[in-house]
C-alpha cells in the first residue's frame, strides 16, 4: 500500500472517494457536504493506493495552532480490514506532528459504530460532545 499527498491531479478520484463516503456514512439528519477542490488544495489530503487503485483517503485542517482536525477518513468497502484506515491515520498523524500540533481532534456520528470502534482502538478518547437541535424546537 502506498499513501501519498493528494494533488490537484487527483481531484477526480478524491471526489469519487468523498462521494462514496458521504453516501455511506452520513448519519445526521442533514446531507453531507459536497466535495470541493479546496478539500485537497487548502487542507492536507492523503490518498491510499493499492496496485495503482485508490482505496482510501483522509483529510486534516490546521485552523488552530493546537491540533489538527481530521475529517473524511474513508476506506472503500472491498479494502476494509486490511489496515488501510490505520495506515491513513498514522500518516495523517505524521502530518499533524510535522505541522507542530500535539493532538488530533475529530468527530464521528454516534451511530457510526465501526468508525467509533476504530478510533477507540487507536486510542482516541471522548473529550467533547457535539450537540444539535432543530431550530424550530429551540424556538417553540
Amino acid at each position: 500500500m502506498k499513501i501519498r499527498h493528494a494533488t490537484e491531479a487527483d481531484l477526480d478520484v478524491m471526489r469519487r472517494l468523498w462521494d462514496e463516503s458521504t453516501a455511506e456514512t452520513t448519519y445526521t439528519p442533514y446531507r453531507g457536504s459536497p466535495f470541493e477542490a479546496a478539500l485537497v488544495t487548502d487542507h492536507v489530503a492523503l490518498l491510499a493506493e493499492e496496485a495503482g487503485e485508490a482505496v482510501g483517503a483522509v483529510y486534516a485542517n490546521f485552523a488552530t495552532p493546537h491540533y489538527g482536525f481530521v475529517f473524511g477518513l474513508y476506506t472503500r468497502p472491498d479494502a476494509r480490514r486490511r489496515g488501510v484506515a490505520l495506515a491513513l491515520m498514522r500518516a495523517i498523524a505524521v502530518a499533524v506532528r510535522d505541522e507542530g500540533r500535539r493532538y488530533i481532534v475529530l468527530s464521528v456520528d454516534t451511530p457510526n459504530h465501526a468508525a467509533r470502534a476504530l478510533y477507540d482502538r487507536l486510542g482516541f478518547v471522548d473529550a467533547a460532545r457535539v450537540l444539535r437541535v432543530d431550530v424550530e424546537t429551540l424556538l417553540d
